[in-house]
């Protein structure tokens, strides 16, 4: 019926290779793909040539940390978009630091849900996307406007080279923690 696999890091693994918890739910143990989940940044979702699939489902795809955690929406395919690559951005502690291995399993999860249950779940995605975008903007001005020594009005005035700057500590603190702008709650 579908198939995942981890960008650059697995082949093709099909649902028959997950563990069938009920008639629309599938789960995967990240623990037998990799000693580290955070090794684990995308998955690509699609849906198996010939797979006729109800026009009004979705395949939703769901990332869980420990066995306490809560399973966090990644993004969906159906018929009319058969395949996608999710950035995986796993459940980590408040400092960055990927969770224990003993709280429990890292697994992905398949659901088939209602579209409509899946379109709401899809636009507060891009919501948060949005919502990323304009943070990243903010960082930026932030960093552009530790530059300014001098009032110019409405213009900041800043070095040659402070866009490279940015975008090198940017760069960094990304890597290091993919979630350090969404976990800070500045007012714009």
């Amino acid at each position: 019926m579908f198939g995942l696999f981890f960008v650059g890091v697995t082949g093709p693994i099909t649902s028959n290779q997950l563990v069938q918890v009920d008639p629309t739910h599938w789960v995967l143990n990240c623990g037998n793909i990799t000693t580290n989940y955070t090794d684990l940044k995308e998955v690509a979702l699609f849906l198996l040539p010939g797979t006729s699939f109800d026009p009004n489902a979705a395949l939703g795809l769901y990332v869980k940390a420990g066995a306490a955690g809560e399973w966090a929406y990644r993004g969906c395919v159906h018929n009319a978009h058969p395949s996608e690559v999710m950035p995986l951005q796993w459940p980590l502690n408040d400092d960055g630091s990927p969770l224990p291995s003993t709280l429990g399993p890292v697994q992905i999860g398949i659901s088939i849900e209602p579209g409509e249950q899946i379109i709401q779940k899809e636009g507060s995605a891009h919501g948060a996307k949005e919502e990323f975008a304009k943070r990243v903007g903010l960082d930026l001005f932030r960093f552009l406007e530790s530059f300014q020594t001098q009032q110019m009005g409405d213009h900041i005035v800043v070095p040659m080279n402070a866009l490279d700057r940015w975008f090198v500590r940017f760069s960094e603190k990304y890597r290091r923690d993919p979630d350090f702008l969404t976990r800070r709650k500045e007012a714009f």
